[in-house]
């Protein structure tokens, strides 16, 4: 009867743990995408306050933007 039971807790405690990791994966990966916007809004600055603009730093800004929500939504 014990024999049963075994299995099923072990499994339990595997699921948490798998859980725990997969959060604490996403914790990361937010923050990492916070550090990444904080980033880009900096480069972006920078790049506007130059006397001649990047256009190749504009575009790449502008296309990171343009897929923001993407990110969002992904996480």
């Amino acid at each position: 009867m014990i024999y049963t039971h075994i299995p099923r807790l072990v499994s339990a405690v595997l699921s948490l743990i798998q859980s725990s990791r997969l959060r604490n994966r996403v914790y990361a990966m937010e923050d990492r995408l916070d550090i990444l916007e904080t980033a880009i809004e900096d480069i972006e600055r920078i790049n506007s306050r130059s006397t001649v603009p990047n256009p190749l730093i504009s575009k790449i800004c502008a296309s990171v933007r343009e897929h923001e929500n993407k990110l969002r939504d992904y996480l």
